[in-house]
């Protein structure tokens, strides 16, 4: 006779198969470490978590100055991150000692670059992503319509590609790359909802992009993201909970709460990269 399985048996393969995805993930990431950047300071975090170590302090930058975004470049053995995002942003690049320099303020030709959200490397051509305002300041506007290129020695940038404004999702508040696909994000607090879309590189040739394919997840407070294996990691700033997105899978997950020593508090994760260990 055919026995049906239990809704127990059931939802007990389910977690179990959850968790050993979870651990292949984990796995992989052991291949390299996630650094954040939290205030003025380079700090480890780890996964499985949300543990924070001090790592490096970032040494000599303008007093108040905000960070934001935190991209690793193998080829460069250099970071890059954006400072002062919310007006005249600038490119800058950080060293794994701490040691950092500014490349130079964003500019484009003919357009003036307001503000700056997301920023994202595509490892295939070798291009640094940014998303930004071209037409309006934060105060006025508030959305990154915009995709660029930037070039790494001058911080000189195209524009590749605009988002359609209505309906939303018609930000990109961050940016990631997976499997050759520029995933956006927008946070919509209205809808408590945050959007998640891709694009392929292939469609930045300056025209309209329409995000038609979307999944979504609750909103979150968020300043930067970073993906390891399959999963998007990312933490939320008001309850600071540690959390991914698997792109493969399609759900969401908490794994933690962002934790770490009196030396790194108060704890705002505001830029995630993956480090190789080689490079470590």
């Amino acid at each position: 006779m055919l026995q049906v399985p239990s809704y127990n048996m059931v939802f007990r393969t389910m977690v179990f198969i959850l968790v050993i995805l979870f651990s292949f993930q984990v796995a992989q990431a052991q291949m390299g470490i996630v650094v954040g950047i939290n205030g003025h300071q380079l700090v480890k975090v780890n996964l499985e978590n949300g543990e924070l170590t001090p790592m490096r302090d970032l040494k000599g930058l303008p007093e108040g100055a905000e960070l934001r975004n935190l991209v690793y470049i193998p080829r460069d053995t250099a970071f890059y991150s954006t400072l002062n995002f919310r007006s005249n942003p600038e490119l800058i690049k950080i060293r794994a000692t701490g040691a950092w320099e500014r490349v130079g303020a964003f500019t484009a030709e003919n357009k003036s670059i307001y503000f700056c959200e997301g920023l994202t490397y595509d490892e295939t051509n070798d291009l640094l992503y940014l998303s930004a305002s071209l037409d309006g300041t934060i105060q006025q506007d508030k959305v990154s319509e915009a995709i660029l290129t930037v070039n790494r020695k001058n911080a000189k940038c195209v524009m590749v590609a605009t988002l359609r404004q209505e309906p939303p999702p018609n930000d990109f508040d961050e940016i990631a790359m997976f499997q050759g696909r520029l995933f956006g994000l927008d946070g919509l607090p209205d809808r408590k909802t945050t959007y998640i879309y891709p694009f392929s590189p292939a469609q930045f040739d300056g025209r309209e992009l329409f995000a038609g394919t979307k999944q979504n997840i609750p909103y979150f407070t968020m300043d930067d993201v970073v993906v390891v294996g399959q999963l998007l990691y990312f933490p939320d700033h008001k309850t600071q909970g540690w959390y991914f997105f698997d792109l493969l899978a399609r759900r969401w997950h908490q794994v933690g709460q962002l934790h770490g020593p009196a030396a790194i508090r108060p704890i705002k994760l505001t830029g995630l990269a993956y480090l190789p260990l080689a490079q470590a």
